[in-house]
């Protein structure tokens, strides 16, 4: 879940929703060849549900009584972490190998800070394995993945730049970004052009809640909402 202080309100965007404006982002992406690539279906499909994991967590969100705030993607615990992600990295292996090897991939970009830790070692041993496994199935050389990869990671950092209101300019893999009133600009600009999207959202008052039952009956029944998002150049 992404929750963002409003001041009287908290604002949720669930990570599937996240995800599918980076499948949106990578639909009218015109630049890189990416119109023209073999595999565009399978990275429109990849970005639209690399954080397909998610889906139970954020249908019950937690409360985090201890921040007084709710679990976000930043915040949950090691081992929910780690089911998500086990979770999403093998919903669409059998269905979509190709996706699901850059979903792979995206994970152990994710984690690769963790390296070392025990904990994390078996995690990051099975993200390795799932990877070599699917690179294998699919037949795309080494470089092609790490050339595919670029766009999910992109189209990622771009959502959540929006969907957190991201202050500080990015620049990744050629491409700067800057958040700023309502509107994440873009250069080089990749898109077919300056395009408005739709992110689901909802509010919920700002306040302390008494636990998971509370926050959820709170976000419950509040109306889902619509985040409006220009990228523009």
């Amino acid at each position: 879940m992404i929750v963002f202080d409003e001041g009287p309100a908290l604002r949720f965007v669930t990570q599937p929703d996240h995800a599918h404006f980076s499948g949106e982002l990578l639909g009218l992406w015109r630049s890189d060849g990416l119109p023209a690539h073999l595999r565009r279906a399978e990275l429109i499909f990849a970005g639209r549900e690399h954080d397909n994991g998610w889906r139970e967590a954020d249908a019950a969100p937690r409360w985090d009584r201890g921040r007084g705030r709710p679990v976000d993607f930043l915040t949950m615990p090691r081992e929910g972490r780690i089911e998500i992600w086990e979770r999403g990295t093998t919903r669409f292996a059998g269905s979509h190998p190709y996706a699901a090897l850059l979903v792979a991939r995206h994970a152990q970009a994710l984690h690769g800070d963790r390296r070392g830790e025990a904990e994390w070692n078996d995690f990051l041993a099975y993200l390795e394995e799932l990877e070599r496994g699917l690179r294998e199935e699919t037949g795309v050389a080494e470089e092609e993945v790490a050339a595919d990869y670029r766009f999910l990671d992109l189209a990622d950092l771009i959502s959540l730049a929006a969907c957190t209101e991201r202050s500080e300019p990015f620049e990744r893999h050629g491409v700067r970004g800057l958040w700023q009133a309502g509107a994440v600009h873009l250069q080089p600009f990749p898109l077919a052009g300056a395009t408005a999207f739709g992110v689901p959202c909802r509010r919920i008052p700002h306040r302390e809640y008494r636990g998971d039952a509370d926050l959820g009956g709170e976000l419950a029944a509040a109306r889902w909402e619509e985040l409006r998002v220009r990228v523009v150049e």
